[in-house]
């Protein structure tokens, strides 16, 4: 049997910041001091310089010469961008996925829906988000393919952390619960294009939550 690895600093900080970001214990557009985060984690700046960098990699993050690192912020330029890539790359791999493990998919789909449904009943909101997101990973863990992971990977954590500003929205989760539910069972039928067209609704209406979510975000900001 194999032992894990113990975590470095750099990956303990990188998993502190990021699971803050996405689940909104860190604000969009919040200013992040390097000299703070090493404090509270009782670490060097250097593992969080490295984090940072990462997360900046990942989309989470922003840094700027002689003004630092902050939270990232929502624009419609870039909501835009974040629903075509997800609208292309979701569709690629379900294509995938149902023609090499159509039954693997539907389980495992069916299964994370119950789950979905158990946590919206008992309103843990964090729970139902963290479910939202393996929904959406299994797609690409049954499409078999490492390139399309990777692709999708990159941004699944701003994904996430959009995801969490969306659910203030009102009947936000509900509208989610249902679209979930409607794509597995899709899944269960094979019907490609019926998936298709309950993944473009969805996104679409992701697409315009995001921008009343901007919206109102950017109204909470005006002085």
């Amino acid at each position: 049997m194999a032992l894990e690895r113990p975590k470095s600093l750099r990956e303990l900080a990188l998993e502190h910041l990021r699971n803050s970001i996405i689940d909104g214990s860190l604000k969009m557009g919040q200013v992040l001091s390097e000299r703070k985060i090493s404090e509270e984690l009782g670490v060097s700046k250097s593992p969080v310089r490295e984090a940072l960098a990462q997360l900046r990699d990942e989309g989470l993050v922003s840094i700027e010469p002689q003004k630092g690192a902050r939270v990232f912020s929502l624009s419609e330029p870039e909501v835009t961008q974040i629903c075509d890539f997800r609208q292309a790359i979701e569709t690629a791999a379900f294509e995938l996925a149902l023609s090499r493990d159509p039954e693997g998919l539907a389980n495992e789909m069916q299964r994370v829906v119950t789950e979905m449904e158990r946590e919206r009943r008992r309103g843990n909101e964090k729970g139902y988000l963290s479910l939202d997101t393996t929904f959406h990973q299994l797609i690409f863990e049954h499409a078999g393919n490492d390139y399309l992971t990777a692709s999708y990977t990159r941004y699944i954590g701003k994904i996430a952390a959009l995801r969490t500003h969306l659910a203030k929205l009102p009947q936000h989760t509900e509208l989610s619960f249902d679209e979930h539910a409607k794509i597995a069972i899709a899944v269960r039928e094979g019907d490609m294009a019926k998936i298709k067209s309950l993944l473009t609704a969805h996104i679409d209406r992701t697409r315009q939550a995001y921008k009343s979510a901007a919206i109102v975000l950017e109204g909470a900001a005006a002085p």
